[in-house]
């Protein structure tokens, strides 16, 4: 049996078919007997509890994590991992909370017979050793083994019979690639260049850390560039919009694109393409990001090998026939005198997305001596140069002190997953979360999200914003930050609030784990309604299919 587990699963129809495909009649049944595999994909299909019973799970690391903490069903999730493999990808991805409880999964996942293997392109080697010193632990082994080789790519193997193992891994020829960096600070320069590449024919990518740059950025750069050329692309469209969007975007960035779909196409986008998909660039820019992922976003430029128009090259027809490869980083000079808010004045939103300027300040320096990236060659250098002890010194002290306000937080968000996590040793007992349901058993940290479902008002009746399909009102949510919008807005019209009871009875959980917000088209082409956010305030959520949703205060 195979398993889809995650809180959207229902929308995928080739889970749901999968569930409905009938089994065959095993060896000695007759047709009117019932074999127990019949009822199988669908019984572990009913719940997401049991969806690790399966033979094999695809689904979001949380449902894994909470097999080590103490919410219901725990026991469950645990049980149904032994004797499995735990395939973790993008494991540089989690932050210090997560990375903890990571840890512990793989103690315990170990001391309970199973394996793992972990995936990573941009794995600090303290980051590795920590995943290993677990592993290590839950097999019993003493003294914990200790990886020396920072070769690229590479394979760590630890076992309980032979130990640690570290191999090179030769590169394959395509990702052997050299890309021009350039630093660019000034926006305006930004958009020149985009717009230029734009008119020689060239597709361009520019991404950014906050929804509200991404934002900023597109609207920006639509008076210059013709409507059918730019899409903006970010977390923040109602579901049905943004499978339409990443459609859109695969068709004109993805490996089947050819030169017409690519021609002078321009997005503007925040770090939902940074992994998941599979894009194709000719120029890329980038708001400045940790090294890592600045790593990551280079690998959509010039990813398939292409002719110099764009069309895709066939198997073994040679190198890459479009113009050099070029990054360009988009942020502040690193001055050696930097102040503290030397990130935050240029960047004030993606100020707190990445809390580590000095880091930042560092990734800036580096890339601005070195002025290209020659992969792999270059990935471990850059990767441990930006996150090594010995680096911290060349950074500005004021930066530096405020790093080590955001390493005293990463370290009191550890310690929290210390606190959260069950321990192996001490067994079941009394803890802090008392064994809560899983979506409040936290998995992660951060800002809490509200899921808000919108709907069209035209004074009589209520309609989901995403109509087709058989999931209508999924297609039309939308989760935004709990601060933003926490609650519903009473409403004074008697005709909407009666229709707005009449719907909710309908709905498929009667409305109580999300908030239906109303919206009204005004003349100016837009769809707004209104809310309250955390402080009970009335926020005004404003919508379009291209551009997305904004929340903004009611006097604003």
């Amino acid at each position: 049996s195979i398993i889809l587990s995650h809180g959207k699963r229902h929308l995928s129809e080739p889970f749901l078919r999968s569930i409905a495909l009938p089994c065959e009649t095993p060896e000695g049944y007759g047709k009117e007997d019932e074999a127990a595999s019949a009822q199988c994909a669908s019984w572990l299909a009913d719940n997401r509890k049991k969806s690790l019973l399966a033979d094999v799970g695809v689904g979001t690391i949380d449902q894994a994590l909470l097999a080590v903490l103490p919410s219901r069903f725990q026991s469950l999730r645990l049980f149904g991992l032994v004797g499995h493999i735990l395939v973790v990808d993008e494991v540089h991805a989690y932050d210090p909370y997560m990375n903890k409880l990571l840890q512990n999964l793989l103690y315990f996942h170990a001391a309970l017979g199973g394996s793992a293997i972990l995936l990573s392109a941009t794995l600090p080697m303290q980051v590795r050793q920590g995943l290993i010193t677990s592993f290590s632990r839950g097999l019993g082994m003493s003294p914990v083994p200790q990886i020396d080789c920072n070769a690229y790519p590479l394979v760590t193997k630890l076992s309980r019979d032979r130990g640690l193992v570290e191999t090179t891994v030769a590169a394959a020829a395509q990702r052997k690639t050299r890309v021009n960096v350039e630093i660019v600070s000034e926006r305006d320069e930004v958009q020149r260049r985009i717009v230029t590449a734009s008119s020689q024919g060239k597709c361009v990518c520019w991404i950014r850390n906050t929804v509200h740059d991404a934002i900023n950025g597109y609207q920006s750069l639509q008076p210059l560039i013709a409507q059918d050329r730019i899409m903006l692309f970010h977390a923040r469209f109602a579901m049905g919009d943004r499978l339409n969007i990443e459609n859109a975007v695969l068709k004109s960035f993805g490996y089947h694109s050819t030169s017409e779909d690519r021609l002078g196409k321009v997005l503007i986008a925040t770090q939902v393409v940074e992994q998941s998909l599979d894009l194709d660039f000719d120029l890329l820019i980038s708001d400045l990001a940790p090294m890592d992922l600045l790593i990551q976003r280079a690998g959509r430029l010039h990813r398939h090998l292409r002719d110099a128009r764009g069309n895709l090259l066939p198997h073994g027809a040679g190198a890459d026939q479009r113009e050099p490869s070029c990054l360009i980083i988009h942020g502040p000079y690193p001055e050696e005198d930097s102040g503290d808010d030397w990130y935050k004045a240029a960047f004030p939103k993606a100020g707190f997305v990445y809390p580590s300027h000095g880091c930042l300040w560092l990734t800036m320096k580096i890339l601005r001596e070195k002025r290209e990236l020659c992969m792999p060659d270059d990935a471990r250098e850059l990767i441990e140069a930006a996150y090594s002890e010995a680096a911290d010194q060349m950074i500005p002290s004021p930066l530096r002190n405020r790093d080590r306000k955001a390493d005293a937080q990463w370290q009191a968000d550890k310690s929290l997953a210390h606190i959260n996590m069950l321990k192996l040793e001490e067994g079941y007992e009394a803890t802090l979360n008392q064994w809560l349901e899983d979506m409040r058993t936290p998995t992660r940290l951060g800002a809490m999200e509200t899921t808000v479902r919108l709907a069209r008002w035209d004074g009589v009746t209520l309609t989901p914003w995403s109509a087709d399909g058989d999931f209508p009102w999924d297609m039309s949510q939308v989760s935004i930050r709990s601060n933003a919008v926490y609650s519903e807005n009473a409403h004074r019209d008697p005709v909407l609030q009666g229709a707005i009871d009449k719907l909710k009875e309908r709905l498929p959980d009667k409305g109580k784990w999300s908030v239906l917000v109303p919206m009204s088209y005004d003349a100016d082409g837009i769809w707004r309604g209104q809310a309250l956010d955390k402080k009970g305030s009335t926020v005004v959520l404003s919508y379009t299919s291209s551009t997305g949703i904004t929340v903004t205060k009611k006097e604003e």
